[in-house]
């Protein structure tokens, strides 16, 4: 049987005209240069479209090095992550501003910024267009399940970054302006609808074996790969749909707590449950590199991100030995240009603040030389989902509506799995015990550990960490739930997109603010820090049409939506009920630090 199929070639060079490679040729074109208004999908030409079109375009949809749910390409990786949301969650830094085939990035709070748009990508949508619209009459119903398992992940990174999406719109390929944005609670709830959808054409179907094999690919079937997606196992995909409702479950626990506990009840009672193992793509042992070596690594890679001030101070405040796992010490000699203090090779793990100015970059020396992800972290599979992550959702799910277990347990769970999944499982009890933020030992007297930027002490800052690691019954929930998002942090290490919306949701962990201000308009606190990636108003298909519609679905609770990197969010909560709060009094050490509340 085959089917009369719209052209979507449209989509996909508008996809890739957006998607800016830092080795590749720099684009100037704007939206409007490239897509005529009145191209829609409703009058494109005609071709044909079968299931060996729908296996060959979902298979692309799940395995593109640039446009998957998460790029498997250094420089898609780059572009979606790396220079985004890697830095406003605290693990990594961008350590030039001078990249030779796209533009300038003096500091990460710079801003028109166009490294920023493809973390709010909605992802392979043209290549899940046919499979979404056509599988069920094809009599193919469980692709649609994974092409609806697919756009929620990439629509929850997309509306997640920029606050609202043309949901809808986009899954229909809708190209005249102007389009219609939904709001963050409405593409809540429009992929939960689509997730419950999908849950229940799997059990329905219960798919063979072999229909996987011709999306997944045969490598793992083969013995080629040691993972692969879901192995061909229908029940991990309703596993996933189900994860990914948990974490949904948490970003309404603010805004609307009923439907939280609601979704979450429905996602860990399920007769599936949620994920026990990791999902994510092909991996072949030793030959399936992590994008981000190449990316940061100083040999063997471009040396373009390091590690963040707030992971090196958090790592070192909580002693947890992964950061070896994950950097290494610093590369060479770094003199301080304010002190002239000489810091050797491989001194220690150094780190730098997020809106640092690092100007142009010196090869082999100055940031060059600051900690990059270590060759030992060359080989980790990527992923969509870690089973740590989930673990650790549970663990909240748990310390909120007493769902899903012990939340002390699930807690200690999910660290000793961290431990276990890097080797370092000898050292899980002792790290499981301290009841104290670790110290620095120097000539036999002990001090607190701060950051020391030691290329410009301009930047130095006290540690923020002042939780141990040990759980403590008599803790309040909100201590406790610093503890858990702070070890869930370090543990589903680099998933910058999920570790960027505990961050804002919740307040945790404690990273350090970033040290110039936002240079957008309006500007913001930056002890609040980036809410949101704004939408370009430069690109002329936003300003002059789109911008009305983005803006009323960025209102939240009565308040005016505004396209700034300010503006609250949904999962935030009610301001009325989570007001932002600040330190007072000139005394006090925490002066001016954001006054977290989830309870």
């Amino acid at each position: 049987m085959k089917i009369m199929n719209k052209s979507i070639s449209i989509f996909a060079t508008l996809f890739v005209a957006l998607f800016l490679f830092s080795c590749g040729e720099k684009q100037t074109l704007k939206m409007w240069q490239i897509v005529d208004d009145s191209q829609d999908v409703t009058n494109q030409g005609q071709g044909t479209v079968d299931i060996t079109v729908l296996k060959g375009e979902l298979q692309k949809a799940m395995t593109d090095e640039k446009s998957s749910v998460i790029s498997t390409s250094p420089h898609g990786y780059q572009y979606t992550n790396s220079n985004s949301v890697d830095v406003f969650a605290g693990y990594t830094t961008v350590s030039k501003s001078d990249f030779q085939y796209g533009p300038a990035l003096f500091h990460t709070y710079q801003w028109p910024n166009g490294y920023y748009g493809s973390a709010c990508s909605m992802g392979p949508t043209s290549a899940l267009y046919n499979t979404y619209t056509y599988a069920e009459s094809l009599g193919v119903p469980e692709y649609k399940a994974l092409a609806q398992i697919i756009y929620a992940q990439t629509a929850l990174h997309a509306v997640n970054s920029a606050g609202c999406v043309p949901y809808e719109d986009n899954r229909k390929l809708k190209v005249s302006r102007p389009l219609k944005y939904s709001s963050q609670e409405e593409t809540y709830n429009l992929i939960l609808a689509d997730l419950d959808e999908a849950i229940k054409t799997l059990e329905t179907v219960q798919p063979k074996k072999e229909a996987f094999i011709d999306v997944e690919g045969d490598s793992y079937d083969k013995g080629d790969a040691k993972y692969a997606f879901s192995e061909y196992r229908w029940e991990k995909w309703v596993q996933l749909a189900n994860t990914v409702k948990l974490r949904i479950a948490m970003y309404l626990a603010k805004p609307n707590p009923t439907l939280a506990q609601q979704v979450a009840s429905e996602a860990l009672n399920h007769s599936l449950g949620v994920l026990t193992e990791d999902f994510g793509p092909t991996y072949k042992e030793g030959i399936t590199a992590h994008p981000y070596h190449q990316i940061s690594a100083q040999k063997g890679g471009w040396g373009d991100s390091h590690m963040s001030a707030s992971f090196e101070n958090i790592m070192k405040r909580t002693g947890n030995p992964l950061i070896e796992k994950f950097f290494d010490k610093n590369y060479g000699e770094v003199k301080c240009k304010v002190t002239g203090q000489k810091t050797k090779a491989l001194t220690d793990y150094y780190g730098i603040r997020q809106g640092t100015n690092v100007g142009v970059r010196t090869q082999g020396a100055g940031y060059y030389n600051f900690s990059g992800i270590s060759v030992s972290f060359k080989y980790e599979r990527q992923l969509w989902v870690c089973k740590e992550e989930v673990i650790f959702l549970k663990a909240e799910a748990a310390l909120r509506w007493g769902l899903g277990g012990d939340p002390k347990a699930l807690y200690e769970e999910g660290i000793r799995s961290a431990f276990a999944k890097y080797g370092y499982s000898a050292k899980v009890d002792s790290y499981l015990a301290q009841k104290e933020v670790v110290r620095q030992k120097k000539a036999g007297k002990f001090y607190d550990i701060h950051y020391v930027d030691i290329f410009d002490a301009n930047n130095n800052i006290d540690g923020r960490l002042n939780i141990c690691v040990a759980w403590d019954d008599a803790d309040s929930d909100e201590t406790k739930l610093e503890k858990i998002i702070t070890q869930k942090w370090i543990a589903i290490f680099p998933n910058g997109f999920e570790a960027w919306v505990d961050y804002r949701r919740t307040g945790y962990p404690r990273l350090f603010p970033s040290v110039q201000a936002w240079q957008g308009v309006p500007t913001f606190p930056t002890e609040l820090q980036l809410r949101r990636i704004p939408h370009d108003e430069s690109d002329e298909n936003i300003l002059l049409y789109d911008l009305p519609n983005i803006e009323t679905a960025l209102s939240v609770f009565g308040q005016p939506g505004e396209n700034s990197g300010g503006q609250r969010l949904y999962f935030e909560g009610d301001p009325a009920e989570y007001p932002y709060e600040f330190e007072t009094g000139e005394d006090n050490p925490r002066l001016g630090w954001p006054i977290p509340k989830n309870f």
